[in-house]
């Protein structure tokens, strides 16, 4: 096995360890970007830096690795022979790199084994190596079997209010209200479906928790509602969002307006346990069809729906949010809440109503196209 990335690192490359109960993952951090250039070979990985890296001479080794080591500007890891497979990736920033060293089969020790991993999550949890095996057949995560369960995400909350109207409108209450009436619509019209909120009040949910709480509700769709703004008083229609590189102005823009709320967070941005990194980056190019598809069904549902109002299109962007969701997901933009016009629709109950209605219609449409 021998695969090469391209790289330039601009700072000291960091390393921690995370053994896990099916492998262990190596992180690489630095301040900057991050490029290695990557060599593996069997059992071994061979990681090479225009950086020094920090290596700590007294780090303890778990039993998955049998040795570390490093020359200044590289790293060899020699895994043991209980590492079946070797997967790699960088951070959504760059800025970090993991290697992911998979057991063939769980190794369970005691908890008080010296060096052993850590006990398995919750079994009535699909783990992430479950998730990654999937993934890497193409196959989607290994609950997308049945359409039985969506997670309704209301943009912002509590101290994060999202955009605010020029008459004081905030998008955290108008995305929550048509949040709740997408639910309460979705219970009419299909009464079997299990619908999760990631917040249901007036309160911070950070935006890796979001898709952390579909992920664990094995959720079949991740659907995040939201009001868009802008600069341009007069720019105003609709729009909906599924996970790539932003390839336009307008989206870049947007794309930096909704994931300005990590700075709320207080929290880096890297997720607690890098080997989801892999995990989205494999995701997002599984569930990009199906998440193109949703969001051209909610495209046409708010045509429908309004058919004066000017329809912006499906669009891409690289949405923290949506990042890390095992499923298909999209973000739509109802409205410009900046615009002083659709705002007061925004205000309106008719007009939420209306606009629920339209995304309530383009999930039954999906769930009959999935079923």
């Amino acid at each position: 096995m021998s695969i090469t990335l391209l790289l330039s690192i601009f700072s000291l490359i960091n390393i921690n360890l995370f053994p896990r109960y099916d492998g262990v993952v190596v992180e690489f951090v630095g301040e900057h970007i991050c490029r290695p250039v990557v060599q593996a070979s069997g059992n071994t990985v061979r990681v090479e830096f225009n950086e020094p890296v920090a290596l700590n001479e007294n780090l303890a080794l778990p039993l998955w690795i049998d040795m570390l080591a490093s020359d200044s500007f590289s790293v060899t890891i020699e895994f043991d022979l209980l590492i079946s497979s070797v997967d790699w990736a960088l951070s959504g920033d760059s800025a970090s790199m993991i290697v992911f060293g998979r057991a063939e089969e769980e190794v369970l020790l005691p908890p008080v084994a010296w060096q052993s991993p850590p006990a398995p999550p919750d079994t009535t949890l699909w783990s992430d190596s479950l998730v990654l095996a999937a993934l890497e057949r193409g196959e989607g995560s290994p609950w997308l079997v049945d359409f039985d369960c969506i997670v309704l995400d209301p943009g912002h909350g509590g101290r994060d209010p999202g955009a605010v109207g020029r008459t004081g409108s905030r998008e955290k209450d108008r995305t929550l209200e048509i949040s709740l009436m997408v639910r309460d619509l979705l219970r009419i019209r299909l009464p079997e479906l299990r619908i999760v909120l990631t917040r249901s009040v007036d309160e911070y949910v950070s935006l890796g928790a979001r898709t952390r709480i579909a992920n664990r509700n094995r959720a079949d769709l991740f659907v995040s509602i939201h009001c868009n703004a802008a600069e341009n008083r007069s720019a105003h229609g609709f729009e909906t969002y599924f996970l790539s590189r932003a390839r336009t102005d307008d989206a870049r823009a947007v794309e930096m307006l909704e994931n300005n709320v990590l700075e709320l967070d207080e929290v880096s941005a890297v997720p607690d346990d890098p080997l989801s990194f892999l995990l989205a980056d494999m995701a997002q190019s599984i569930f990009q069809n199906q998440s193109s598809h949703l969001a051209g069904a909610i495209q046409n549902s708010f045509s429908q729906a309004f058919p004066v109002r000017r329809d912006r299109g499906v669009k891409r962007a690289g949405f923290y949010v949506l990042r890390g969701a095992y499923m298909p997901a999209v973000l739509v933009e109802v409205g410009f809440i900046s615009n002083p016009e659709e705002e007061q629709w925004l205000k309106s109950l008719d007009f939420r109503f209306k606009a629920a209605q339209a995304i309530v219609e383009s999930i039954v449409e999906y769930s009959e196209r999935e079923n």
